[in-house]
Formats: C-alpha cells, structure tokens, sequence
C-alpha cells in the first residue's frame, strides 16, 4: 500500500493547513457553503420571480430565509424529529430492507466455495472481499431508501398526515435523515460481525505433523510442517526457549510450534495474519550516485502515475492550484553512493523495548537479468544524524510486493569515526531529539531498489485487529450517511427515480474524482495523453494512437481542445464540489493490507461527512419550503 503526501497529515494539518491555508479543507469548506448558499438564493429567486413577480419574488425569498433563521432553527424540536425518525425508521423497514443483510450472508456462503484459501495473502483476499460487498451493499441500500421515501409519500398524499401538524420542515428534512440512517446503522452491524467471523474463519487451518527435523550441533532444531492449504512451513526451535519456535512466515502468517516433553511437536493456530500494524513514518531524502542530495529518487522508465492535483476541497473553483499529490517509487542505483535516507523520529527505549522492527514494501528493477535465483541484494544502515557513527549494514535479499519485517538489534558493530566497537543504539546513535537515520542502498551494480516514504517504517506496536475492521466499517457508515443526505435532499425536490439517479450520478462523480483531477492535470501540463473527451472519440473513430498528434487542420483541433478543456473543466468544478469518496473507500485497503486505520484519518471523514449533511439539511430544507405540498 502506498499512501500520499496528504495521509500523512494530521487532522489540523487538513483543517487548518497553517503552510498554505488557502488550501485548508476549513476555508474550502466554508467557500463551498458560501456558494451554495448564493447559487441556491438566485435560483430561488429566478423562480419565485418567474411565479410572482420580480419584487414578489424577492420577498418570497426573503421570508424563507426569514423563517429559517428566525422560526424554523430555534423552534426546532428534538422530540419532533425523533418521533419522525421513528417514523421513517418503520416505513423503512416495512419495506423490507432487512433483507439485505440476508443476501450478504448468502454472499459469503457463496463466496466461501469461490474464494481461494491458497492465495499468496488469503487475509488479505477475504477482507478486501467483505468490505466491498458491505460497501457497494450498504451504498445501494442508503440510495434507495432515502430516494424513494419523501417523493412515495407525497404522490400517495400520506405526507399531509405530517404537514397539517404542527410540524417544521426542518423537523422533517432531520427525521427522514437520522431515520434512514438508523436502519442502515441497525443492518450495518449484522454485516460487521459475519464479516469478522467469516475473515477469521476463512484463514484457519492448522498443520498435523512435521517432517524433516533434524537436529544441530548447537542443539537448535530445524524442520518442516506438513502440507496443508496447498503450503507448508520451515521453522526452528532454539535451545533455552523452553521447547517453543515459529514457523516461517508464509501467505502471511506464522505457526507457534511446541516440542513437548515425550519427543513430539504440536502446532498451534495460524498467528500474524490477521494484523494492525501501527507504523512510524519517516522523513525520506535520496542520494545520487555521486552520493549529491536530490529531490526524488531516479525514473527507471516504469510505467507510472504522473503527479497530479490535491484531491479535497474546492481550490481549483477559487484559482488555488495544489502541488503534487501522487507518490510514486524512488529508485536508488546499485553499486554506487546513492542510498534512500529515512529518518525516524520519536525513537526511544520506552517505544521499542526488543529491537527496531522495521518493515520495508521495495520494490527492485533489473536493467539486466542477473541472478534472478537469489534476487538482487540490498543493505540496511543506521546512523546518527549529525555524527559519524553508523552501524556495520545489515544485508537482505528484496522480496518485492510483501512486507518484508525485519528486527534491528539494539547492540550492533559500527564505526564510530575511525574506531571500530560495539554501539548500543540508543545511547550511540539516537540523537538528543530522539531522531535516527535509516540508510537503504542497493548492493548489485547495475540493479535499483525502489521505494516510497510509507514504504519502510517502524513498526511502533500493533492494534486489535478487530477494532481495526470496526473503524473500516465506520467509515463505511459515514459514507452511508453521506449517501442518505444527498438521496434525501434530492428527493425534496424531485420524483423517486430521478431523485435516485442524481444521487448516483454524484455518488459516481465522488468516486471519478482521482480519474477527473489526472485529466486535468494532462490539460493543464500540456502532457498529450490522449486527450479529452470529444478528441478521445475522434481518435477512436480514426483509430489514432493516444500519443501521436491529433491528425485534424488546426482550426478543427482548436475547437476540440477548447471544448474538451471546458468539458474537463466543468466536471472538475463538480467533483471537487462533491466528496472525494475514494479516498473514504481507500480506508479498506488499510484493513486489507494489516495497517491500522489512523484516527486522524477517520477524523477527517467525519468532518466532510458532517459538512455535506449540513449543506445537504440546508438545500432540502429551502426545496421542501418552497414546494406547494398542501396544493
């Protein structure tokens, strides 16, 4: 997994961004209300003028927002809006919602036959599965409900049962909202826990017997598990461990394998699968084969994701244009000077008691065969940050596309200036300020190591890993509610169908966003990438490559550039006007991939969550207001 320069921010950090506040998600935030609010006051005015009269029609305005402000906000009852919640909460369920959580059940039976157990990752396989089928599921279910609701209400003439009341419209927009969003609440945890029963018994398994032990000189006993789960396990048993070892770490986990007493082995349950890892993010510099600093590792040519715009917010509709916002793989060359320097702060005894766990993700790039049996080498340095004292490298052999952990000892051999001794690490080459250097360098000449700032971390502890999928499912809840307030306000103002095909268009838009904010970017760059929409169906027709020149007269290619730049210019004023959704989705991909879900993370979500509902509650409440329901 790797994660962008904005993950790494602290919740502050994306609110208030103190460096560059005109990109803060506080002040976008607030000019995305703004211009809603004004957009939303002109259209009402153009159609009361359009009913009334132009002076009419701007008292008809003025008494709405009048009302608002003064009557239907202070006046607003928490018992009213609970009891209609209430209300929209049976209606929900006399629709028989509840069965989507028997289909989900039905889909993991289903998919306990097709998904398979001898993957390379299996945890990583059934996670990913259930938190997309809960996603897609739970989405589908907040637009429908929340769609359909308030337009079935107002054809069949039961809403008149609501209005003749002494009821506000604000009470009405925040009962259909928390009610609906209850029932998803109610559904949405049956999913969680058969999701978590069905992870973790998907993975379990054992080994019977063992093979192959030999024992050593030293005493150390070595061997092997039976095959089962179409794999097996090596693993060694040290003298003085009081008859226990592990196994070898393989499709992701380990087995705790005992020697008993009468001469026998018995092997425990699988162990490190099912993981949180809590990881300490360093800061990365690269160093050029002449061993000169530089700004980014070396481009090997791959295939990759060009830099684009930041991804939250409304900076491009305020003429703000972000910095680069992708992360992508740095290479450092073999056999040279270059090395990809980490540094690590917060290191001290009371956080890594046993050794520095590190965890690297590298990726390695040939530009030549080589010894593709033993795989190209790499090293593994410490060193102080300001003195010359660094540790003797640690070498390793990349294992591309795992989380390949290693445990750095806290007593190593080193070189402090010219004098070779042992040095402890926390006295010798921690500085004061708790910082520590991380040099990774490639060992074969002609070979590169490729790697990103959250692709080698400390390993500061691990979490729960069922508090992790419950912060997975959070998030999807969050989205659910997201999806119930547009569904909702869309239905105030529109019929069932077409009130549940604008909230998927926006769902769909919020999900296009990283696709539209790349394309932009191409424009803006001038990268020729194919380009837009019409230009990109022209070359269809005439069956052109993507990075050849358009072949048209100039007048005819000017005319489409400028078309196609409008096009991509109007979608991208929209998808950053909606929420980023990939970025809530990209949460499961933590949980898959045994990272722990970071608080700032979700702290964020439920931020833009919170302001979409209140925007959202604002649109509906005026539509509602200004439909003639009674007529």
């Amino acid at each position: 997994m790797t994660l962008q320069p904005d993950d790494f921010w602290s919740f502050y950090e994306w609110l208030m961004r103190p460096d560059a506040f005109l990109e803060s998600a506080l002040l976008q935030g607030v000019v995305l209300f703004v211009l809603a609010i004004v957009l939303g006051l002109i259209g009402g005015y153009i159609i009361s003028a359009a009913r009334y009269g132009p002076s009419e029609g701007f008292y008809a305005v003025a008494r709405v927002v009048r009302d608002l402000v003064r009557f239907d906000l202070p006046g607003t009852s928490a018992r009213r809006v609970l009891a209609l919640a209430r209300l929209a909460f049976k209606e929900a369920i006399r629709r028989r919602v509840l069965f989507v959580v028997g289909l989900f059940v039905v889909g993991l039976l289903l998919a306990g036959w097709y998904l398979n157990p001898e993957s390379d990752d299996p945890a990583r396989l059934y996670i990913s599965f259930v938190l997309t089928a809960t996603n897609y599921l739970i989405l589908a279910l907040a637009l429908f409900i929340s769609a359909f609701s308030l337009p079935a209400d107002i054809k069949s003439k039961t809403i008149y049962t609501i209005v003749t009341k002494p009821v506000r419209p604000t009470e009405i927009v925040l009962g259909r909202m928390l009610g609906f969003v209850g029932v998803g609440t109610m559904i949405l945890i049956p999913m969680g826990l058969a999701s978590y029963l069905f992870v973790t018994r998907g993975i379990r398994h054992t080994h019977l017997e063992v093979a192959d032990v030999e024992e050593l000189s030293s005493g150390r006993l070595e061997g092997e598990t039976d095959f089962r789960n179409g794999h097996s396990h090596g693993f060694t048993i040290d003298p003085g461990t009081g008859g226990l070892g592990l196994t070898d770490m393989v499709r992701g986990h380990r087995h705790v394998v005992t020697h008993r007493e009468d001469g026998t082995f018995s092997i425990g349950p699988v162990t490190g699968a099912l993981r949180a890892r809590i990881p300490s993010y360093g800061e990365i510099q690269f160093y050029d084969r002449q061993g000169d600093e530089q700004d980014a590792g070396i481009d090997v040519g791959n295939e990759k994701v060009q830099e684009g715009y930041g991804s939250a917010g409304i900076s491009r509709l305020v003429g703000v244009t972000k910095g680069p916002r992708r992360a992508e793989h740095g290479y450092v060359e073999g056999g040279t000077l270059g090395v990809a320097e980490f540094t690590f702060h917060d290191v001290t005894p009371a956080r890594y008691l046993d050794g520095l766990p590190l965890d690297m993700s590298i990726r390695a790039y040939r530009s030549f065969k080589g010894d593709i049996v033993t795989g190209i080498r790499g090293s593994i340095t410490m060193k102080h940050p300001q003195k010359s004292i660094s540790s003797n490298p640690i070498t390793f052999i990349v294992d591309e596309y795992t989380v390949d952990e290693k445990l750095l000892p806290l007593s190593i051999e080193g070189t402090d200036g010219n004098e070779t001794r042992m040095l402890n690490v926390f006295e010798d080459l921690v500085d004061e300020n708790g910082d520590l250097m991380i040099q990774i360098r490639c060992l074969d000449s002609g070979q590169y190591l490729g790697v990103t700032k959250s692709g080698v971390y400390l390993r500061a502890g691990e979490n729960s890993f069922a508090w992790n999928l419950t912060k997975a499912y959070i998030s999807i809840w969050l989205q659910m509610t997201m999806v119930t307030a547009f569904g909702v306000m869309f239905s105030t103002f529109l019929s069932g169908p077409v009130a549940m095909v604008a909230t998927f268009v926006c769902v769909l838009l919020g999900f296009s966003a990283e696709q539209v904010y790349d394309t932009r970017f191409y424009i803006d760059s001038g990268v020729d990438r194919g380009g837009g929409p019409i230009e990109s169906m022209v070359r269809l027709l005439k069956q052109d490559a993507m990075t050849t020149q358009l072949d048209v007269d100039a007048l005819a290619g000017k005319v489409i550039q400028t078309a196609d730049a409008g096009i991509v210019y109007t979608l991208d004023a929209i998808a950053t006007a909606l929420p980023n959704l990939p970025k809530m989705v990209g949460t499961a991909e933590y949980a898959a991939s045994g990272f722990d879900i970071f608080g700032a993370l979700l702290a964020r979500h439920a931020a833009a969550t919170l302001g979409y509902c209140i925007l959202a509650f604002m649109v509906s409440y005026f539509f509602l207001k200004s439909r003639e329901i009674a007529a």
